[in-house]
């Protein structure tokens, strides 16, 4: 008998909610106590609230720890690179044993999603053998390796070894796209089909690009599927509001006919879900996942 995996088992049709880094409007972001949270939100709202996104950075030890920045600034005051730090060294510093785990301990606050968004952090310094490495040890015959976990990232080297590494290739990949350039609400109404990703290639050609690297679906910024999500009146008169709405149909329609299932982030906002609800947009991450659930 074959036993289908949980995400087989989610309508294509409507749209789901994940909680962002656990649940970070809500609770520490990538924490123990986020992501238990998160699990018993998941338990009574199994059919709206279907899964997770959270980040890995490499250490020095070639561990995957659970962590969205390079450094421990922002949350810990310490100017540390998570890539000079081993492990044990990283969780001394912060000596709260709630902020930091690796990803080898993720199992048993993962058990029950439908789809589990692993995104991997990359930057200028990253040692691609050594990353791999990583991901074999933590995602190759584990308990995690059963899990139905979606490996995401903005890097697109990164991906091109995802594609051809024999051991991981199997795992289901999302390309992240944001602007090259963030816009302000003050020129958000300059989004278009051929605004420059960070890809280096227009938001038209997302589609095709994510296809090329063997990835199943796209996660982007939400405002990229409609300007006006961002802002309530971003458009001067009604050809450029017109001319907005025929972009998010061509857009829509590119990742529809590539086949490719699609991720908006980060949205917290009710207005927001409910027109990305519309659009059809497969999984909405938001950081305030209590507040969302019900729009779903």
């Amino acid at each position: 008998m074959t036993i289908s995996p949980p995400t087989s088992l989610l309508n294509p049709k409507r749209s789901y909610l994940l909680g962002h880094r656990g649940a970070r409007g809500e609770k520490l972001e990538n924490s123990i106590s986020g992501f238990t949270h998160l699990q018993r939100l998941h338990q009574r709202h199994s059919d709206k609230l279907v899964g997770v996104e959270f980040d890995v950075q490499l250490t020095a030890d070639n561990k995957l720890l659970v962590y969205h920045d390079d450094n421990l600034l922002r949350l810990h005051q310490r100017q540390s690179r998570l890539d000079q730090c081993s492990s044990s060294e990283l969780m001394r510093q912060t000596q709260d044993s709630d902020t930091l785990i690796l990803l080898e301990d993720m199992a048993s606050y993962l058990t029950g999603y439908q789809r589990i968004e692993l995104e991997i952090k990359t930057h200028s310094r990253s040692n691609y053998r050594q990353l791999m490495y990583a991901l074999r040890q933590a995602l190759v015959n584990t308990n995690l390796s059963k899990l139905p976990i979606t490996l995401t990232s903005f890097d697109l080297t990164l991906h091109q070894h995802l594609l051809t590494d024999t051991s991981l290739k199997h795992l289901p990949r999302g390309l992240l796209v944001e602007p090259k350039s963030m816009p302000t609400t003050t020129d958000i109404s300059n989004l278009n089909l051929q605004t420059v990703m960070s890809t280096n290639a227009p938001l038209l050609d997302t589609a095709l690009i994510a296809k090329r690297l063997g990835c199943q679906g796209v996660g982007l910024y939400f405002a990229l599927f409609n300007p006006a999500l961002i802002y309530p009146h971003p458009f001067s008169d009604s050809q450029s509001a017109a001319s907005a709405a025929l972009n998010t149909q061509r857009l829509m329609h590119s990742l529809q006919r590539h086949q490719l299932t699609t991720t908006a982030w980060t949205v917290n906002e009710s207005t927001q879900v409910q027109q990305l609800i519309k659009l059809g947009i497969n999984y909405i991450i938001s950081d305030y996942p209590s507040r969302l659930l019900p729009y779903f």
